[in-house]
């Protein structure tokens, strides 16, 4: 199974969990909500067909939407004829992370989109993909998200 890092620069966010980690504390409650907030923002964003920052997903091309229309998949949600991406978003965490993503092999492919034929060509020369895919992004700290993360590093540093 291949990883993609993504980066997520707040410098609120990262001073909380600096004072979160110098506080010597049992840092696997905060990780769990951290956790759970980031799954959250993921699941928000196939129901909302935007990026977690607010940004709609492109629309599907003509050429998709007829194709799903012959299997009578048309008309019907973005990135959800089968479920099988968003019902794959998965956390984990422990005392010192929290991290979101999935198993699903085209997810990148998804998150952050592909020229044509930016994956080579099939055995007939056809181009991999077929065409260019726009990125829609579906993993990302959410407003939502991110006052949930602060909340949680700042319930744990003061829990009164």
């Amino acid at each position: 199974m291949a990883n993609i890092d993504m980066e997520y620069d707040d410098r609120e966010v990262v001073a909380a969990l600096r004072r979160l980690a110098a506080s010597a504390a049992d840092l696997t409650p905060a990780m769990r909500a951290i956790a759970a907030a980031l799954e959250d923002s993921a699941a928000e964003a196939f129901e909302s067909e935007s990026s977690p920052a607010g940004a709609p997903w492109a629309d599907l091309s003509d050429v998709t939407k007829a194709a799903r229309e012959r299997r009578g998949k048309w008309p019907g949600d973005i990135l959800q004829v089968t479920g099988n991406l968003a019902d794959s978003i998965d956390s984990q965490y422990d005392d010192t992370q929290a991290v979101v993503g999935t198993n699903v092999v085209y997810a990148a492919t998804q998150q952050f989109g592909a020229a044509k034929g930016a994956f080579g060509t099939t055995s007939r020369g056809a181009p991999i993909p077929w065409g260019d895919i726009p990125a829609r992004p579906f993993l990302g700290v959410s407003d939502e998200a991110r006052a949930a993360i602060l909340d949680a590093i700042h319930r744990q540093l003061d829990p009164v």
